[in-house]
C-alpha cells in the first residue's frame, strides 16, 4: 500500500517517524453523460445568462457574496497569501478518554505506521500505553497547506488516525432533541424493547456492510454489455402492524425463533 504522507508524530519531546496510509477507499460508481445519438461525452459550458454568452476562464473571477446583491471579488494571489506552510509533523496536543469524542466529529480514516526501525520502539511503547489507559491522542498537522485536526488511537496493531470536522462545521441542533422521561414510559413496552434488543444482539460483522445498490448497478452494466436483460427481484412486502405492543411482541417472537 502506498503512503499518502510521511513525517513525524510528536508526543511531548518524543518524535516518531511515521507514514500515513488511507484506511478507506470510496468505491462509488460514477457515470458519464453522453450524446445519445453519437456517444460523445458532453461538455458543460460556463454561461452568463445576463450577457447571454459563453465565458472563457480569463473572464471569470471568484467572489464571496455578503448578501444577494453585494459581493467581494477575491483573487487567486490573495488566497495563496493566506495558505499555511505545510509541516512535516502531527503534533499531539493532549490525550482524551477514548469514547469522549462524539462520532459526529469523525471525518476520514487513515492508518498511522512507524517508519524504519528507529520509530518502531517508541511507536510500540505509546501504542501499549494508550491501549492500557484507554486514551486517544488529539493532534494537529498542516498537510498540503491545509490544517487537519487528528484523533489517534490504537487499532489492531496500528494507529487509527481519523481527521476530525472543525467545531464550527458541526451542527449541534440542540432543538432537535426528544425530552425523554422514563417514569412516563409504559414499563411493559420498555421490558419488551429490552428483550428484543437482547435477542437481536450479535457481534459486529463488517463483511455485511455491503453496498447492494452498487452491486446491482454493476450486475446491470455487465448484463447489458452481454446483451442480456437484468431485473432486480422486488422486496417482499412486510406485514402491517396495528399497535406498538403488537409490533414489539411480533418482533420479539421472530427474533427468538431466529436465535433458536
Amino acid at each position: 500500500m502506498k503512503a499518502t504522507w510521511s513525517g513525524f508524530l510528536r508526543i511531548g519531546l518524543v518524535t516518531i517517524p511515521v507514514k500515513l496510509y488511507p484506511a478507506v477507499v470510496k468505491r462509488a460508481i460514477s457515470f458519464h453523460m453522453i450524446h445519445r445519438d453519437c456517444g460523445s461525452r458532453i461538455k458543460y459550458l460556463k454561461y452568463c445568462p445576463r450577457c447571454d454568452k459563453v465565458l472563457t476562464d480569463e473572464e471569470i473571477v471568484r467572489a464571496y457574496f455578503l448578501d444577494k446583491e453585494t459581493y467581494v471579488v477575491i483573487t487567486d494571489e490573495e488566497l495563496a497569501s493566506l495558505k499555511l506552510a505545510s509541516t512535516d509533523t502531527i503534533e499531539v496536543k493532549y490525550f482524551v478518554d477514548e469514547g469522549e469524542i462524539a462520532p459526529i466529529y469523525y471525518a476520514d480514516a487513515h492508518y498511522l505506521m512507524p517508519e524504519g526501525k528507529g520509530g518502531k520502539e517508541a511507536f510500540a511503547i505509546f501504542y501499549k500505553a494508550m491501549e492500557k489507559t484507554k486514551k486517544a491522542a488529539l493532534g494537529q498537522a498542516i498537510i498540503r497547506q491545509r490544517e487537519y485536526p487528528f484523533l489517534i488511537k490504537p487499532y489492531e496493531g496500528k494507529f487509527l488516525a481519523a481527521t476530525l470536522h472543525f467545531h464550527q462545521d458541526v451542527i449541534r441542533a440542540e432543538d432537535l432533541k426528544v425530552d425523554i422521561k422514563e417514569e412516563e414510559l409504559d414499563p411493559r413496552y420498555l421490558e419488551l424493547a429490552e428483550k428484543l434488543i437482547e435477542s437481536l444482539t450479535e457481534h459486529f460483522k463488517p463483511e455485511e456492510l455491503v453496498d447492494h445498490y452498487a452491486e446491482a448497478v454493476l450486475k446491470l452494466v455487465e448484463a447489458k454489455a452481454r446483451g442480456e436483460k437484468f431485473e432486480l427481484k422486488a422486496a417482499e412486502e412486510k406485514a402491517k402492524v396495528v399497535s406498538l405492543m403488537e409490533a414489539l411482541k411480533a418482533s420479539l417472537e421472530k427474533a427468538e425463533k431466529k436465535a433458536a
